[in-house]
């Protein structure tokens, strides 16, 4: 019988629970000291308890939702959804220069490539599909006039269409256009349309369904709140309430592009959807053996950016004092059509880079002009995307006002100032990163595989069990010393600790670290935290109820347990006690915990900053939380003994360890987080000057000048040939022509 795979990662947690209780079990029973040291022994095996709680409750956080919602629940889920794509890219599209009027056309035809359906599975039945040729399909547009594109679409059979096209030619610009467009214009019936980049999807190893559903959940935490019943994302789905557009068909490796195909041919849950790819790569994974077309879609392919249309393009943005200086390369492209400088800007990259590089900083283009330097098409898009950095981040004005107090509160500015130059070198070393791990995201929380594995985890096991242990080395002996009935000096107790609690830190630290050296192939991915109370009040109390309910009973059983083994009192009343306490305290805990991973309703489209904050949060949230409840447990647990005489002295006590254990689980469980792993990295990166602390401030300010483009929780740079360029730069630094 298959185990659940929930169950197989609760597991290891599990056993090690049962282990320590066992341990503990024998300890007592095999122990003749007196109270105190009972006491000493059950604070050690509380200890271990409470280690092993958080990765149970990461492993019950991250079990996928079970259940089915309502059609009620997925009807608000759908017009929420709509809401979300629709304000984010409202944002993007203006971070992308897309919404000016007078945008350069790119004039879209059907292929003329043997890679499409039959044109009755397309187009529908009609004796005439054109005037000019008896059973063909015709999708003709530009992209300066998307409500045409969008109306077209529409009219396809069912609502497929295939992008193709070399690079640079605009592919994903277009699927953004057309996503905004049909948008804005939505029809009753029509179902949202939501980008999704397939970088790492393999169908063999995860279905379309599931696929897209997890995207969703990823991409917009609103899906998981529970106002829209236990897998809202599954359903909307499962009920083909999203158009999916999915970007970069030519990013996964050869043999998954026609598994792609033919999953999205079988899948029942998928019938409209967008696909982009370039030409090469769809040629061939439509044509490899057993391939096949993508079924009842429309396959349109660019043609080439117009001499014409670049002259206007780059007068409309000239200002009057610009033109002048332009003469000459306006008047080479006239004459030139068929010149490298003519041949590059027939793509739409090429003429955005001449915009960013030249027209945006208003300096001079006449170089571009010497055929004997750029004497190819390749050399003149190499030289603009060589400058492309520098020329973006010296035109951009930071929005650091310091007479404002709002915190950059303009989306399309840098918040800060860089140096053109080190910008570049850090974006190269980004990109350089993205392209050893084969892929176009870049994910912050793999940040660290930029890091020697072993060196990172030496030095993150030897600082936290340095630091561990000579936190618990020093409040514990002070703790026993202070309030102990033993006698007992406080200055031999704090040498004791200064002395014994790093080496037992030291061996521990190293300890986990061999753990995780050997734990290879463990990758930690962000996790959600919300701690806004406006609106989240009740929220907040139902979890808290829920989780005493739970933990209640359980602090009932604990408590009967250890009076039986340890002898920790012979009065019922110490009994009931010890089991209400410690049964609130776990139940507050496991409460909080469930409240801060639930999104709300309302809750934005997951960013990259956003998934970092809210990870950074949930991290030392749990941390500050499980050891400010090991300190009152264990406080509990001194006034039920002889080792600590009264409620007060157990109270100061509680204290003393919850300062400690808040400190041991924050740099213990908050070093296992996939925000602290980020930390570190960016740490030891920038102690070797790769990155800047503040990388993702940095990040953030390329996106915002639109360098990167925001796919969810990940980035992408603007072009992935912008990637590739910054990433041979890397190893060329000095190249810049």
């Amino acid at each position: 019988m298959r185990v659940p795979a929930g169950w197989r990662r609760a597991a290891l947690p599990s056993a090690g629970l049962v282990a320590v209780g066992g341990l503990g079990y024998g300890l007592t029973k095999l122990s003749d000291s007196d109270a105190a040291a009972n006491w000493a022994q059950l604070a050690s095996v509380a200890l271990a308890v409470f280690a092993l709680l958080p990765p149970l409750i990461s492993s019950w956080r991250q079990r996928q939702p079970g259940g089915t919602s309502t059609v009620e629940q997925i009807d608000r889920a759908e017009r929420t959804l709509r809401v979300l794509v629709r304000e984010q890219w409202r944002e993007e599209i203006v971070m992308r220069e897309l919404d000016r009027p007078a945008r350069l056309p790119v004039r879209w035809k059907i292929s003329g490539l043997d890679v499409m359906d039959r044109g009755d599975r397309i187009d529908g039945e009609r004796l005439l599909r054109s005037w000019f040729g008896l059973g063909r399909v015709r999708f003709d547009g530009r992209t300066d006039r998307m409500p045409e594109m969008a109306g077209r679409f529409r009219k396809l059979a069912r609502r497929r269409l295939v992008i193709i096209g070399e690079v640079g030619m605009g592919k994903t610009t277009l699927a953004v256009l057309l996503l905004s467009e049909l948008l804005k214009e939505h029809e009753e019936g029509d179902p949202v349309p939501v980008l999704l980049s397939m970088s790492g999807w393999d169908p063999s190893a995860e279905p379309v369904h599931r696929w897209l559903a997890r995207r969703l959940r990823e991409n917009y935490p609103a899906l998981r709140a529970s106002g829209f019943g236990p897998d809202a994302a599954r359903g909307l789905v499962t009920y083909r309430r999203i158009l999916p557009v999915l970007d970069g068909l030519d990013e996964l490796p050869r043999p998954v592009r026609s598994r792609v195909i033919d999953a999205l041919n079988d899948a029942a849950a998928v019938e409209a959807l967008i696909l982009t790819c370039r030409t090469s790569e769809y040629l061939a994974a439509v044509g490899a053996d057993g391939g096949a077309p993508l079924a009842g879609a429309a396959v349109i392919e660019p043609r080439a950016v117009k001499s014409a249309d670049v002259i206007f393009y780059v007068l409309d943005r000239l200002a009057p004092g610009q033109r002048a200086g332009w003469a000459e390369l306006l008047a080479t492209l006239k004459s030139e059509p068929d010149g490298p400088l003519a041949e590059a800007l027939s793509t739409p990259l090429v003429v955005w880079l001449l915009y960013k590089v030249y027209i945006e900083t208003r300096a001079n283009p006449a170089p571009l002009c010497d055929s004997e330097r750029f004497d190819t098409a390749d050399a003149v898009t190499e030289h603009l995307l060589d400058n492309l950095v520098q020329a973006t981040f010296s035109a951009a004005t930071p929005d650091d006002d310091p007479g404002e107090r709002h915190e950059h509160d303009h989306p399309f500015r840098p918040q800060r100032s860089w140096d053109p130059e080190e910008a570049r070198g850090r974006l190269a070393f980004v990109a350089h990163h993205m392209s050893e791990a084969g892929s176009r995201d870049f994910r912050w929380w793999h940040l660290h595989r930029s890091v020697p594995r072993r060196t990172s985890i030496l030095i993150g096991g030897v600082s936290v069990g340095l630091t561990v242990g000579t936190t618990v080395g020093l409040v514990s002996d002070a703790v026993v010393a202070l309030r102990s009935p033993h006698a007992g000096s406080l200055r031999d107790a704090l040498l004791f600790g200064l002395a014994g609690g790093p080496v037992g830190g030291l061996v521990g630290g190293l300890t986990g670290g061999i753990i995780l050296e050997r734990l290879k192939g463990y990758t930690l991915e962000p996790a959600y935290a919300n701690l806004r109370w406006r609106g989240n009040v009740t929220g907040l109390a139902g979890q808290v109820a829920l989780g005493l309910v739970t933990a209640l009973p359980v602090g009932m059983v604990a408590a009967f347990a250890l009076w039986r083994v340890a002898g920790m009192s012979s009065e019922v009343g110490g009994l009931v006690l010890y089991g209400l306490v410690v049964g609130a305290i776990g139940g507050v805990t496991l409460g909080l915990n469930k409240w801060v991973t639930t999104p709300l309703t309302n809750d934005r489209p997951q960013g990259p900053v956003t998934t970092l904050r809210r990870d950074l949060r949930l991290v030392y949230g749990r941390s500050l939380t499980f050891g400010t409840a090991l300190g009152l447990a264990f406080g509990v647990a001194g006034t039920l003994v002889d080792g600590f005489s009264g409620l007060l002295r157990g109270a100061e006590a509680g204290i003393a360890f919850g300062l400690a254990g808040g400190v041991v689980f924050t740099l213990t469980f908050g070093f296992t987080g996939a925000s602290s792993t980020y930390l570190v990295a960016v740490a030891m990166l920038r102690a070797r000057r790769r990155v800047p602390l503040r990388l993702m401030t940095l990040l953030e300010d390329a996106h915002r000048v639109g360098l990167l483009r925001q796919v969810g929780p990940v980035y992408r740079f603007r072009h992935e040939r912008l990637q590739d360029r910054l990433a041979h730069l890397y190893h060329h630094p000095g190249e810049n022509r």
